[in-house]
This record gives C-alpha cells, sequence and structure tokens, in this order.
C-alpha cells in the first residue's frame, strides 16, 4: 500500500471518528435540551398547581367565613325567637297574676268589713239594754257562723297568695316602711304618726311585686309632721 493510500484511509476513519463523536455530542446536547425543557414545564406547572391550590385555598377560606356568619346569624336569630318567646310567655304570666289582684281586693275587703262587723257585736252583745231580737242577732250561734264565714274566707285568700308567691309574687312593704317611689303611691298624709317624716303609717290598697317589676304599687298614707 502506498503512503498516500494509507494517509487517506488514516484521514477517513479520523472524519468517521469525528462524525461518531459529533452525532454523540449533538444526542448529548438534544438531550440537555430536552432536560432544560423538562424542567421547565415542570417549573411552569409547579407554579401553576401553587396558584390553583392558593386558588382553592382562598376559596375555602371564604366559604368557611360565610358558612361561619351563616351560623351566627342562625344562633343569633335562635337566640332572638327564644328571648321572644320568654318575653311572650312572661308577659303572659303577669297578665295571669294581675288578674288574681281583683280576686284579692275584693277578699281583703270582706274579710276587714267581716273583722269590723264582729267588733261591732261583739260589743252590742255586751250591752246591758238590748232587745230579744237584737240578742238574737249577737247569739254566739250567730257569732260562730260568722267567724266561720271569715275563716273561709281567710283560708281561700291564703291559698290565691300562695298560687302568687309561687309565681314569684311578694307584697310590697308599707306601714313602718319609709316611702319609696318605685313602690308606693301616696294617695294621702297625715301629721298623726311617729318616726321621721316620709314613713308609711297606713295602707289603703296592698301592692305586689315579681321579679319582672311592680304588678301594682302600694296606695298608702304618709306620715308628714
Amino acid at each position: 500500500m502506498s503512503e498516500r493510500r494509507q494517509l487517506w484511509e488514516t484521514l477517513a476513519a479520523f472524519l468517521a471518528q469525528l462524525e461518531q463523536k459529533t452525532a454523540v455530542l449533538d444526542k448529548d446536547v438534544q438531550l440537555g435540551t430536552a432536560l432544560e425543557e423538562l424542567k421547565n414545564e415542570v417549573r411552569k406547572l409547579g407554579k401553576a398547581q401553587f396558584k390553583a391550590n392558593a386558588m382553592v385555598e382562598g376559596q375555602s377560606a371564604r366559604w368557611e367565613q360565610v358558612i361561619a356568619e351563616a351560623q351566627a346569624a342562625r344562633e343569633q336569630q335562635a337566640q332572638l325567637v327564644e328571648k321572644m318567646a320568654e318575653e311572650q310567655v312572661a308577659a303572659r304570666e303577669r297578665e295571669l297574676l294581675e288578674a288574681f289582684l281583683p280576686a284579692l281586693n275584693g277578699l281583703e275587703s270582706a274579710i276587714g268589713s267581716g273583722r269590723r262587723y264582729l267588733e261591732i257585736r261583739d260589743r252590742a252583745a255586751s250591752a246591758s239594754n238590748i232587745t230579744p231580737a237584737q240578742a238574737i242577732l249577737v247569739s254566739p250561734a250567730d257569732r260562730a257562723v260568722l267567724t266561720g264565714w271569715l275563716d273561709g274566707l281567710r283560708l281561700v285568700h291564703e291559698r290565691l297568695l300562695a298560687i302568687l308567691e309561687a309565681g314569684g309574687v311578694t307584697p310590697i312593704p308599707t306601714v313602718g316602711h319609709p316611702f319609696d317611689p318605685y313602690l308606693h303611691v301616696a294617695v294621702g298624709t297625715t301629721s298623726e304618726g311617729e318616726g321621721p317624716a316620709g314613713t308609711v303609717v297606713a295602707e289603703e290598697r296592698r301592692g305586689y311585686r315579681c321579679p319582672a317589676g311592680v304588678l301594682r304599687y302600694a296606695e298608702v298614707i304618709v306620715y308628714r309632721p
């Protein structure tokens, strides 16, 4: 083989090796480019997923806030309805309790009149110049009938007071206590009495109060020196 041919073959082999290496390098370059593009795509997808997650979290937070506000409004409405119902029940109970007061007035008036009549008949019974007809009216039997009638009225009166007390209603203190414009109504004054000025010396009509307030003001006579 001539030297020239041998040189050409050597150059051809070198060129073939160079082309082969160049192809490998091209493949490596292409692979690197593909990897870089893949990284970019992954990075873009990560950003998009982050935005989507943030949006979902924001929407979830808004929905949770809306649900919490709706729950609070529902609880507030339930409390308002419950309060209105309690107020209506309290008003109804107050009306029922106030309906007992006229009956108490009638009983107390009847009991007071009966006691005064007993005092008058007892004084009449002790008189020495009574007629036989008057003696029948003031006889022990007649007194026993009247006493039994008064005892029955007192029993009914005590039962009504027990019903009022069960509803939290109590009489307003009057005689011997200082006048209180939040509990008493002065229907008169008198200079006959003891203690400091403004003391209640007599009760014209009993008053009552309950936990919700005054059912009826006590009508009183006030001491004014």
